[in-house]
């Protein structure tokens, strides 16, 4: 049966809990919607106007873009200004009933705000407070501003990353966007496990500059052991030959020999089981030493036929491979049907799929329970739960304090 069945779907794990997401663009959105996903009510403060500035990213349906859409399922939109005495009482009631707080303000701006740790405490002292920076909360760079690819170049991403005859080159997911929300959503949970054993809260805190270190962590431990500078190396890996993409008839194919074992599978698969046996390839220290005279070779052998006939033969042998598909081809492919990830959301008019986040609790997905709000989509419904009348949220509303 789907996982996207009502009576397939994961235990809702943070049920009960209220998080009060400050966060835009990518990074933290990423982490929020991990929390709604598994079962916390998320209102997402939205400045005015215009809302997070993710929604004008491209491409989009009306005030949602696709990478809007992507990490803002299932979360509700209060658009208030908070820079205002009226909209400050607003968030002080929502803070007040929240038991996760979650901001990617600068260092400067949320101090400036007064929305640091050690104000919230006052007003909620069980609060857990989350934070993603771009530099972290310290440093000559902490108060600068930085995207994905900003980091990835300051933390040495990029210097590895690309061609070896080109430039460097960004990776184009936004691994460290994704990858800090990662961290910082597991901080959260480890957060929430600590406050229901002892009733305390505490700060969390990680950025993007941290996570960029932290990928980089092979290359950073093998320059200290050979005092070489890792260099940019396509889709090669530094420490295997044969190992990466390859030009076959009709588009590109992947290898990756991690071993002998699997060289000597692969020499039998091209029918030329004596370069197992060649002195300059017998181990992975010499393939990677003659890497490109081996790449000449193998490029050689691939380019005559088609990656479906290099798939079907190099699999009956064992190794490791694949074709490299495009976006079409993987929403289409057996294994991404198998597996069945997505639930299809109605945004705007459109039927999208789209997928939470990727594990599951006793072989169930969770469920996406509402598509991602436009701008002030529930901030009557917040405020009237709050105790405002009717009236006040129209005299809120014309004064341009929020935006319903």
């Amino acid at each position: 049966m789907p996982s996207n069945f009502d009576n397939e779907y994961a235990e809702k794990i943070l049920n009960g809990y209220n998080v009060l997401d400050f966060t835009t663009n990518i990074s933290g959105p990423s982490a929020t919607a991990i929390l709604s996903d598994l079962g916390a009510n998320v209102i997402k403060i939205e400045k005015l106007p215009g809302g997070d500035d993710s929604r004008s990213m491209e491409p989009s349906i009306g005030d949602k873009s696709a990478y809007f859409i992507a990490i803002n399922r299932g979360k509700k939109s209060l658009a208030v200004n908070i820079k205002t005495r009226e909209g400050r009482k607003i968030l002080n009631k929502i803070i007040i009933n929240s038991d996760i707080i979650v901001e990617n303000f600068r260092t400067d701006t949320v101090n400036s705000l007064g929305l640091g740790y050690e104000n919230i405490k006052k007003i909620n002292d069980k609060i857990i407070y989350a934070s993603i920076r771009s530099y972290g909360n310290t440093g000559p760079l902490m108060n600068n501003p930085g995207y994905d690819a900003i980091i990835q170049a300051e933390t040495g991403i990029m210097s590895v990353n690309g061609a070896r005859a080109g430039k460097p080159a960004r990776v184009a997911v936004s691994v460290l966007d994704v990858g800090s929300a990662m961290w910082l959503a597991m901080g959260i949970l480890g957060a929430v496990i600590y406050r229901e054993r002892t009733g305390k809260g505490m700060e969390v805190t990680t950025s993007l500059y941290e996570t960029g270190l932290y990928w980089m962590n092979y290359y950073i431990e093998s320059y200290q052991i050979t005092k070489k500078i890792p260099k940019r190396a396509g889709s090669e890996h530094m420490s295997f030959a044969p190992y990466g993409a390859f030009l076959a008839r009709d588009g590109y194919i992947v290898i990756g020999i991690s071993n002998d074992n699997l060289f000597s599978r692969l020499s039998e698969a091209i029918g030329m089981p004596e370069l197992k046996n060649n002195p300059d390839y017998i181990t992975n220290s010499e393939r990677v030493r003659h890497r490109k005279k081996l790449n000449r070779l193998l490029g050689s052998v691939f380019i005559k036929n088609t990656s479906r006939y290099w798939m079907d033969l190099l699999k009956r042998y064992k190794v490791p491979c694949a074709r490299i598909k495009d976006v079409s081809e993987v929403l289409k492919d057996g294994q991404t049907s198998a597996i069945n990830p997505f639930q299809v959301i109605n945004e705007s008019g459109r039927k999208l799929k789209i997928q939470p986040v990727p594990f599951k609790l006793n072989n169930k997905y969770f469920k996406i329970e509402r598509p991602s709000p436009s701008n002030g989509e529930n901030t009557y419904e917040i405020l009237y739960k709050l105790g405002y009348s009717q009236d006040e949220i129209k005299k809120l509303t014309s004064l341009g304090i929020i935006k319903i």
